[in-house]
């Protein structure tokens, strides 16, 4: 499996060696539920993997049901943006408060994320759609990640299902990771060619290191990425 040198998969592969030893160096000392998140940032990683480099055309058209792929993204940004309110409240709030969350603190229903910072989600590209959805997760993560590990044991609930707030911090990941795979079935005719699969392998293994990896060697990768497409 040796194989050509100077090919974009060879550069590709090469790329996620790279993104593999930053992701392997030691972390600095984080919490619980920071480390539970990498996980949810290596799903938005994969779900852009999925979705570069794809016509704006197809968020409208792309249609599962009733939905369209813009239907999902902005249900993405929407349910981001309510679980780490419902996170955030099921580990802080007091013994005699109500185990579900006041819908007055959640910020949006599920299916529209609010309008004043997210409404450009309704007529956007691709590409500016999913830095709105990573936008939503940088504010989960600087919500969620200072969470005392204590309080991960603390009661939740998904729906109507109870279960421990750091389960209710895995389900962030496990959504997104839900939501890329609908969009690939959305997306299966359109092919998978080797190359995207390489690129989404890399953006997963990128989402479990860039909240704490050095600057400097994440942004000689991105220009080796750039220099790789063009």
């Amino acid at each position: 499996m040796g194989g050509e040198r100077n090919t974009p998969q060879f550069f590709l592969y090469d790329q996620l060696r790279r993104e593999q030893a930053l992701a392997a160096e030691t972390q600095p000392a984080r919490s619980e539920s920071a480390r539970i998140l990498d996980f949810a940032q290596a799903a938005y990683g994969d779900l852009i993997g999925a979705l570069v480099g794809h016509d704006d055309a197809i968020l409208d058209s792309a249609r599962d049901a009733e939905w369209t792929l813009r239907d999902i993204l902005r249900h993405a940004i929407a349910v981001e943006l309510r679980y780490a309110a419902q996170v955030q409240w099921s580990a802080g709030r007091r013994d005699d408060e109500p185990l579900a969350i006041p819908e007055s603190r959640l910020p949006c229903d599920r299916l529209s994320p609010p309008e004043a910072e997210f409404g450009e989600s309704r007529t956007a590209g691709i590409i500016r759609i999913l830095e709105l959805l990573g936008s939503a997760r940088a504010r989960s993560d600087a919500q969620l990640a200072p969470l005392a590990d204590d309080a991960l044991t603390r009661p939740s609930l998904w729906g109507t299902y109870e279960m421990d707030v750091r389960r209710r911090v895995n389900q962030i990941a496990a959504h997104l990771t839900e939501t890329t795979v609908q969009i690939e079935k959305l997306l299966s005719v359109r092919g998978d060619l080797e190359g995207r699969r390489i690129v989404r392998r890399c953006a997963m293994v990128r989402g479990l290191h860039e909240r704490w990896s050095d600057a400097g060697p994440r942004s000689a990768l991105d220009e080796r990425y750039r220099l790789i497409a063009a």
